[in-house]
């Protein structure tokens, strides 16, 4: 979460800190207020998507469909032992949603990140299940992260 919460080089999306200086102003606002959508990703992980209510937006997206982007915007990167194809953009797209990722626990949830901009499935990993391996790998197949041009 707290690659999300500081500028960085990094691929990705980055919260604006004056919406969320820190990791706890984030949680209060979860605890305040409803979810858009509860998405289930595994049997107890879920992602729940928000929209900042007051109309401003929270950061900026760092996900886009590689659709979107010309073949010479997009490089290829290391992240946490992951190679993945980057969008090199002029400008990252400003959001209003945002999404955190927790595991239920016995205790409650526990937060694993959370990161402005659209639900964004894992990476695909082989100790994946079939299904989730396979969901994750189309999801990647059809979007890359966003990086701006240094």
């Amino acid at each position: 979460m707290l690659r999300h919460m500081h500028p960085s080089e990094l691929a990705g999306s980055q919260f604006y800190s004056h919406v969320f200086g820190d990791p706890e102003e984030l949680i209060d606002y979860i605890n305040a207020h409803e979810p858009l959508e509860v998405i289930r990703q595994r049997e107890k992980r879920f992602a729940f998507c928000f929209a900042e209510m007051d109309g401003h937006p929270v950061g900026t997206s760092g996900l886009a469909k590689r659709i979107d982007l010309l073949a010479s915007q997009i490089e290829r990167h290391v992240r946490e032992g992951y190679t993945l194809e980057v969008g090199i953009v002029d400008k990252l797209p400003e959001t209003h949603l945002f999404c955190v990722i927790a595991d239920e626990t016995p205790n409650g949830l526990s937060i694993i990140t959370a990161f402005p901009g659209e639900f964004a499935r894992p990476f695909a990993q082989k100790s994946q299940t079939k299904e989730e391996y396979e969901q994750n790998r189309a999801f990647w197949d059809e979007h890359v992260l966003l990086m701006k041009r240094f």
